[in-house]
């Protein structure tokens, strides 16, 4: 005798004997008998934009062109972001903003899977194929590693599926999320509907590669925006803006589950078709001038700008972080290797620089171009000074040692401090070093030039001689 499930349209899940695999999906969909509902999808679309800012948030803005009857109607609207936040959706008819009054909003994410399949089939009649060709119908009990079924004939712990048969998708669960609407139209017709949202799961981030010459006076610098998109939809054919600037939003109670501009003469966002650079409140803002598609768990990457000829300067810096007390007094540390340049137009450049990653590479004597060196900067409004830490110099050594401690009362201390750099380069160098004082100080002698960077930092200069040695010696007397 037949099994009644053989005569009904069924869902059909194919499984691996290790792995439960959602593999087809077969179902007859329910008949629309009420004209009042309206279904749209993605292909409705006459415009998308997204604005995509650092923090992994994305402005959506979706305009279709919808039928909508006139009287109280459901819409169904589909394609929408799996990470968006449905408190922030704002739905509007741009041809007849006063016709549609809003009832009722529903957000549904529960997606067909095989957990939700098997969650909403427990106490329900399934019929599962096995690995060795044996049909088993019953009611499933459990879904939990293997497999238990009510059958005729007592309980059924099934290991190996290959296929399994539901009778029907269960109600509430849906191929993609969707918005509903209940809502009052009170002009029916075409309308052009604009729905906008807020979505996690897309983020955007500058990346920039830089060249430096032989003598490491220039530097040619190339931006990239780099788009990554896991919100779980894809921007067709969208206007793509990006927001620079660290935007405050206001942190949720739970865990949520989840550039370029033009440049005339001293570079180009990306070229004619790139970006353009606005001020935009207390941000920047960065419009493509052309559409992009980004497609879900796509990884994209546009031109953002170029600049050639930039003057640089390589700076090296001895920094060996040791205060008077606490840490020993001999301090031996690498020498640190900077580039430093002006982001100005008179330097080639002028333009506020997103935050990002700066790598940087250069030529060896082949021509080859080598990895040197990469550092993160921050937001950089234009007339303002850029340094990245490349490395450590190789033929530089430094030290730092207190050769002497005094007490002068019991308040007041002096520290003598001598700084030895061992250069081994064929070229002459000066090292930046700074050391770090609290409370009240002066350098009471000093065998070199020194300048006060802030109330606990002075800063000196040592120049040092090709296959060289300076020492430095200094007397600071602190009190607190």
């Amino acid at each position: 005798m037949k099994s009644p499930l053989m005569n009904t349209p069924r869902l059909t899940v194919a499984v691996s004997a290790l792995l439960l695999v959602l593999a087809l999906v077969t179902f007859i969909p329910h008949a629309v008998a009420d004209g009042s509902i309206v279904e749209t999808t993605s292909d409705d679309q006459s415009d998308m934009a997204i604005t995509i800012y650092n923090d992994g948030t994305g402005l959506v803005k979706d305009t279709r062109n919808l039928n909508l009857p006139e009287g109280e109607i459901n819409l169904v609207f589909m394609d929408v972001a799996s990470s968006m936040d449905p408190t922030s959706v704002h739905f509007v008819s741009n041809t007849n903003p006063d016709a549609i009054t809003i009832l009722e909003q529903n957000y549904e994410y529960d997606l067909v899977s095989t957990e939700a399949l098997f969650r909403r089939y427990i106490d329900k009649e399934i019929e599962i194929r096995t690995e060795d060709g044996r049909t088993v119908s019953g009611i499933l009990l459990s879904y939990s590693g293997s497999l238990v079924i009510q059958t005729r004939d007592g309980i059924v712990i099934v290991n190996n599926p290959v296929e399994i048969q539901f009778e029907e998708l269960p109600e509430g669960l849906i191929t993609r999320p969707t918005l509903k609407w209940s809502l009052i139209n009170g002009s029916g017709g075409n309308h052009e509907c604009e729905m906008s949202y807020l979505t996690s799961g897309i983020s955007w981030r500058a990346n920039y590669v830089v060249i430096v010459n032989q003598n490491d006076d220039r530097l040619d610098l190339s931006g990239w925006v780099t788009i990554n998109n896991n919100s779980g939809t894809a921007y067709n054919d969208a206007i793509l803006k990006l927001v620079a600037g660290e935007v405050h939003r206001v942190q949720p109670e739970y865990a949520r589950m989840a550039a370029p501009m033009a440049m005339n003469g001293y570079g180009a966002l990306g070229g004619p078709r790139g970006f353009e650079e606005e001020s935009f409140f207390e941000y920047h803002l960065y419009t493509l001038q052309r559409p992009a598609t980004v497609l879900n768990n796509q990884q994209k990457q546009i031109s953002l700008l170029e600049g050639e000829g930039i003057t640089v300067d390589k700076i090296f810096v001895f920094d060996p972080g040791y205060t008077y007390y606490g840490r020993g007094d001999t301090a031996e540390a690498d020498i640190e290797v900077r580039l430093q340049f002006m982001n100005s137009e008179a330097n080639g450049l002028g333009i506020p620089l997103p935050k990002g990653t700066m790598r940087v590479y250069k030529e060896d004597s082949s021509g080859s171009l080598q990895f040197i060196g990469e550092d993160s900067i921050d937001h950089t409004p234009k007339d303002e000074e850029i340094e990245i830490l490349l490395g450590e110099a190789f033929d530089i050594v430094g030290e730092r040692v207190v050769m002497d401690r005094r007490e002068i009362r019991s308040d007041i201390w002096e520290y003598d401090v001598e700084v030895t750099v061992r250069n081994h380069k064929d070229e002459r160098v000066e090292i930046v070093y700074w050391d770090y004082v609290w409370g009240d100080w002066e350098v009471r002698r000093s065998t070199h030039e020194y300048e006060q960077k802030d109330a606990s930092t002075v800063e000196f200069i040592i120049p040092v001689a090709s296959d060289g040695e300076t020492v430095l010696e200094y007397t600071i007397r602190r009190e607190w």
